[in-house]
Parts: C-alpha cells; structure tokens; sequence
C-alpha cells in the first residue's frame, strides 16, 4: 500500500459513525437523498431547476447577496443594471451548481464524459513521472470541475472540514471515488511530499486564507491576502499548472496554462492572480463570488455590514469569556 492508499485508508472523516443518524441531521439526511434522486433527470432539466433554487436563494439571502455586490463592483468595475442582472445570473449560477455537485457526487462515469467538453493543452498535465501543483478557481460548478478533470488527470486534492457532519461525510466519501488521495488543509506538508513522489495536487490559491500564511498581492487591482503556498512549490522547481474549467455556451471548456518558475514570490504570486482575473473573466457570473475575498488587512472595511456583524460576535465572545 503507497503512501495515499494509507492515507485513505485512514481517513477517519470519511467513515460513518452512529452519530450521523441523530435527529439533528434529519433534514440534511433529507436533502442529500432528493439530491441524488436529482441524478436521473435529465441534465438540462437540472439546469433549469437550478435556475430557480438560485433565484430563491438570491431572495432569502440579503447579506450573501451584499458580499456579491461588493465584490463585482470592486473587481469588475460594473454599476446599475448591469451590476444587478450580473448578481441575479450568479445566484442562478450558484443554484445550478448544486445540482452540478450532485451530479459530480453520484453520476455514472459513463454521464460525466457525455457532458460536452472541450480540454486545450491536455499535454501539459500528460507526463506521469513529475508532479504538479494543479492550480483550479472557485467556480460555482467547482465539484463537477474536479470531476471531469479526473477522467483525463489522477488527481490528489485537499478538503476543508465541514461543520455539518453528513455533509462532510458525503463530500470526502463521493469525492474518493474519483479523487486518488486527499488531505485536511492544514496538512500542507503532506501536500508537498505528494508532489514530489509526483503525484498531481490540486490546490485552489484564489481565497483569502488570513494574513499568516499570506502576502498582499493586487487582484483585481485592490490588495488582497494571497496565499503563499504555490510561490514556495515553484521556488522548488515545480511545475505549477492552472487547471481553469469555465462553462461557455454549455460547453465545459478545460484550459491547462502553465505557470513560468520565479525565485520572487511577490512577482510568482503576481502572475498567478493576473491568471486567476484572465479565468475568472472567461464566466464571470459562473464564479464565486459570494467569498469575501479581500476580508483580511485594510480593505475589509469595504463589507461593513459584515464588520458590524463580527464586532457583535466578538463582544458576545468576550462577554462569555
């Protein structure tokens, strides 16, 4: 057994637990059923169905629908209209994305590769003997991305815990079936060793993961905390790939661009932001927008209603402490 069979085979977040059936998951149980049931209808229906989960959503959820505002006004420089048609197409996006994760989660292979696809530079990622740092976005449809990229790619990626523990459950446990290892994201070294025994690491660097493991580096013009993980694997000489899969016209378009080697971390990070803008542009209502991306350092005063929010969160701590 290799090192990402053990590590599979000890991943204690992906196994099931009694604790899983309490009455406190039933509707997420619920859920996760008409979810998969969702499968075996046909896609474009999905789609549609989709549109209106994200229409609702956009309803329901003011301050999420705020995060968006904030941020394409920031980064893509649109007003009126324009702004407000581009959050409704995102909040439809997101709505159909969750129909795309299940499909990512439960459909045969034999649906996944029937899904119009079009991969440029595929040979990029071809030679099996060097490992890579597989660089991917944020996408509303980011399951379905990891999904049609592992049937060209064997693939290693890294999850984030999550605090429902049915979803997380069914995340890791749907995502090994076609994910060939996987790690917690604060187990980076164990990344790093998986490159180079080169295995091929998918690593999503356009989120704000806090000033401690990040530099300021502009993207989309405004500074934004920049996690510094990728520079250090090219410093090593690592060949660091941007995987960008985009929808265009129903088309699940994969891109492989590669990333040049720099000593400089500032101008290695630089270049990869400026990649990130270029993919991101490619489907702009397609992207996920909802993060709040510049959150650390100065600028995060441009979400004040979220400031005021963690400023109550932070007295009530205190309060209890």
């Amino acid at each position: 057994m290799n090192r990402i069979e053990t590590a599979l085979a000890k991943n204690k977040n992906a196994g099931f637990t009694l604790e899983l059936l309490s009455l406190k998951y039933l509707l997420t149980w619920a859920g996760i059923l008409l979810l998969k049931l969702s499968t075996f209808l046909p896609y474009d229906l999905l789609m549609k169905l989709g549109n209106i989960m994200g229409n609702v959503i956009y309803k329901v959820s003011p301050t999420r629908a705020e995060i968006v505002k904030i941020n394409l006004e920031k980064c893509l420089a649109v007003k009126g209209k324009e702004l407000e048609n581009l959050v409704k197409l995102n909040f439809q996006a997101l709505g159909r994305g969750i129909f795309e994760m299940a499909y990512a989660w439960w459909a045969s292979e034999k649906k996944i590769r029937n899904l119009p696809q079009i991969i440029i530079n595929e040979d990029l990622l071809k030679d099996s003997s060097t490992g890579a740092l597989v660089l991917i976005k944020h996408s509303t449809h980011l399951e379905l991305d990891l999904r049609i990229l592992s049937c060209y790619f064997d693939l290693t990626g890294m999850y984030k815990l999550q605090t429902n523990k049915v979803i997380n459950h069914m995340m890791i446990r749907s995502r090994d079936k076609y994910i060939k290892g996987s790690v917690v994201n604060n187990e980076v070294l164990k990344a790093v060793r998986w490159v180079k025994e080169g295995k091929r690491f998918l690593y999503a660097a356009d989120q704000d993961y806090g000033e401690k493991v990040s530099t300021m580096i502009p993207f989309f013009k405004t500074p934004a905390a920049t996690v510094k993980f990728p520079a250090m694997l090219s410093k090593k000489k690592v060949n660091v790939v941007m995987a960008d899969v985009s929808k265009i016209e129903k088309n699940y378009v994969v891109e492989l661009i590669s990333l040049n080697n720099l000593q400089d971390d500032e101008d290695f990070l630089k270049q990869m932001n400026i990649l990130y803008e270029e993919c991101i542009k490619k489907e702009p209502e397609g992207y996920l927008w909802m993060h709040r991306r510049f959150k650390s350092g100065l600028t995060n005063s441009i979400y004040p209603k979220l400031v005021r929010r963690e400023r109550k969160r932070a007295k009530r701590r205190a309060k209890r402490n």
